[in-house]
């Protein structure tokens, strides 16, 4: 899927590797999501792709969202996509 992943040893005191990958971030990242899908009950494995789109969505656009957005994005037009190319 394209993805990298960067091991991050607690255990020895490392917290942050290359200035970006953070495991206060992970962490972070990983309540919001918690609490958000906390709502649904859990999800079927078939779905989890697209709930996790929806939650992407969500945190990218926060509180600029609209029926246009998710349109474009369900379309693979991401609107910051368009800023670009115009």
């Amino acid at each position: 899927m394209g993805l990298t992943h960067r091991a991050i040893n607690v255990q020895k005191g490392i917290h942050v590797i290359e200035g970006a990958f953070h495991i206060q971030n992970v962490n972070a990242y990983d309540s919001r999501l918690k609490q958000w899908m906390k709502r649904f009950h859990g999800v079927a494995t078939k779905y989890l792709e697209n709930y996790l789109g929806w939650r992407r969505m969500l945190e990218r656009y926060r509180q600029s969202i609209s029926a246009a957005v998710c349109l474009s994005e369900a379309v693979g037009r991401c609107q910051s996509q368009q800023l670009i190319q115009t």
